[in-house]
């Protein structure tokens, strides 16, 4: 089966960085980094994370975390006394979706454009219900590849700051493959924004390393969460994580990945000539118009290929819709031959 469905964008190389960084521990390190980091970051690590995602942390609460999909479900657990309802674009991330729902949320649906959540929509909708919680994907969005320019990211400040408690739950998954993304909400707007972040998928979905920024009087339990749900992250993995952004490793496998990409995105314009579909130069993700997704799908099945259904992100019914990830499959011999009988099940 040539899984199509799976996102984390990956290169060889990223495992022998790790096999290097475990030959090089202490011995000393060697058992004590196998624990849960319950003590807080210190101050190295701190200015490190600061200045790799642009905040000051003395500002701001940060919680470690297991994954991004860790902090979703940790972030839901803790607003739900305080909002029954979210803001959300049309299409969204499905593991957002099952966390919220889980959590008996109700969405309020903002109608997008090509760059995603319209403000003055955002604004009506702010006024006229009881939605204290924003989510979005500003940057390649997933499934939808929209990137919102600066201007609509100011735009939706200025609104989310008309209203009392109002916070952006920023879920920038796959901002590393852009190679010059605007500011993001947590530059933009840190007293409103709930930032997570994780190396899953800017390194591998091995590394099970992350992190919640939230402002200091903003999900004051939120540490507790995470340890409830998860039994926290891991030590060793964070370790590695601050390994990867101090040494420049990190950014050499980001710039690796995006490069990768562009090539692929090259045989992809060959063989979906014509096709409608949407991506972003760097993503691994093509979000592709179907007239019968749910057929289509199945017949790809039959033939051992995975796509994902448009009916997973929709949250209006408007479902006409396949993504197709090659995260995991860009360097397969047989990608090629597996595309093409997608485009022509289209």
């Amino acid at each position: 089966m040539l899984n199509l469905s799976l996102n984390y964008p990956s290169v060889p190389r990223e495992m022998e960085v790790f096999l290097e960084f475990c030959r090089h521990l202490p011995a000393s390190q060697q058992y004590a980094l196998l624990h849960p980091p319950y003590q807080p970051l210190d101050s190295q690590a701190l200015a490190t994370l600061g200045k790799w995602l642009h905040f000051t942390p003395g500002d701001h609460t940060i919680t470690i975390l297991p994954s991004a999909n860790g902090g979703l479900a940790a972030t839901l657990t803790g607003m739900r006394g305080k909002t029954e309802e979210i803001a959300v674009e049309p299409f969204t991330f499905p593991g957002f979706r099952q966390c919220a729902e889980m959590e008996g949320y109700r969405f309020r649906v903002i109608e997008a454009d090509e760059e995603g959540m319209l403000p003055e929509k955002l604004a009506e909708a702010l006024e006229k219900y009881p939605c204290k919680l924003v989510y979005l994907q500003p940057t390649i969005h997933n499934p939808t590849c929209a990137v919102m320019s600066l201007e609509r990211r100011k735009a939706i400040v200025e609104v989310v700051r008309r209203f009392k408690d109002v916070h952006i739950l920023e879920d920038d998954a796959y901002r590393f493959l852009h190679a010059s993304p605007p500011p993001s909400f947590l530059a933009l707007a840190p007293e409103r924004t709930i930032h997570l972040y994780s190396l899953s998928k800017a390194f591998n979905p091995m590394l099970k390393s992350g992190y919640a920024i939230h402002p200091k009087n903003v999900l004051p339990e939120m540490g507790n969460i995470v340890r409830m749900q998860s039994s926290g992250a891991s030590l060793l993995f964070l370790h590695f994580g601050l390994h990867l952004i101090e040494s420049g490793l990190l950014q050499k496998i980001m710039e690796e990945k995006r490069a990768v990409a562009e090539r692929s995105a090259e045989m992809w314009k060959d063989i979906f000539n014509g096709a409608d579909y949407r991506t972003f130069p760097g993503s691994f993700h093509y979000w592709l118009a179907c007239k019968d997704p749910g057929a289509t799908v199945q017949k790809l099945l039959q033939q051992n290929i995975d796509i994902s259904h448009g009916g997973m992100f929709s949250l209006t019914g408007d479902n006409q819709y396949v993504r197709v990830a090659l995260g995991t499959c860009w360097d397969k011999q047989e990608l090629p031959d597996a595309l093409r009988r997608v485009a022509a099940e289209l």
